[in-house]
């Protein structure tokens, strides 16, 4: 895709007392080798120095919203938006200067989104992070695997004319939901660009710290019935399974 000077890219980011790391990401973004045509900030509620940090970037829209939920102010953001491409991104990351020019060159009309791989990198103790510090791949569009686990960052181009609204009663595993909608509920198709373009922070008030795993699988798992034990009839179901079996006993009185 031809890039020109500026792409039709609006870059939302979320944040809700991250004030000590939006200046980081904000310059970040503005900074791109392609410039995103729209930037905006939609704090959540923050009680730290978040609005007096968007003031030093005059080229960014501040909306203040008191949600308390990432999706919610994430869908809201949205909103605000008109621009053919979106990425949405946390205040505690930040891009590598080439993060839109990769994206965007590697998208084309056959594509509802274009992702890459990142680097993770450790703010205190980490022990309880799962996966390594450094080079973070995610891997080739594979729509099998995603119904097993997610393996694409929330931080990817998503074509606004795809995009389903995240789901606001959802904690964690909102970029799971947002790809397995996208993939299974719409046919929509990714590209992975394997290049690390973003640096993804890791520390003890991330969402991946402070909100539970298991439960968070459980909630995807009966949303899209992903996994064997989700394919076994549930609660709307049980009524034509008891009409089954009365029918069968029946044909033994």
């Amino acid at each position: 895709m031809d890039c020109g000077d500026s792409a039709d890219i609006a870059v939302i980011v979320t944040a809700h007392n991250y004030g000590r790391y939006l200046e980081a990401c904000l310059r970040s973004v503005v900074s791109q080798t392609l410039p995103p045509q729209t930037v905006l900030v939609v704090d959540d509620a923050s009680t730290d120095d978040t609005a007096s940090v968007v003031e030093k970037f005059p080229e960014v829209q501040y909306y203040r919203v008191d949600f308390r939920n990432a999706n919610r102010a994430r869908n809201f953001g949205f909103s605000k938006v008109s621009a053919e491409w979106v990425v949405f991104f946390d205040a505690d990351n930040y891009m590598a200067p080439g993060f839109l020019e990769a994206l965007y060159e590697a998208a084309d009309e056959t594509l509802d989104f274009v992702y890459c791989d990142r680097i993770n990198f450790a703010e205190g103790d980490v022990s309880w992070y799962p996966e390594a510090m450094g080079v973070w791949c995610s891997g080739p569009f594979n729509p099998d695997r995603l119904k097993r686990a997610n393996y694409i960052d929330l931080a990817s181009l998503v074509r606004s004319r795809s995009f389903p609204g995240f789901d606001g009663s959802l904690r964690r595993y909102q970029d799971w939901d947002l790809w397995l909608n996208l993939v299974l509920n719409q046919g929509g198709k990714g590209r992975h660009v394997a290049q690390s373009l973003f640096f993804y922070r890791v520390h003890g008030a991330s969402i991946s710290r402070t909100e539970d795993r298991d439960r968070a699988r459980w909630q995807i798992g009966c949303k899209y019935r992903n996994g064997a034990f989700f394919s076994i009839p549930l609660l709307r179901d049980l009524f034509w399974l008891y009409r089954l079996l009365r029918r069968f006993r029946a044909l033994f009185r």
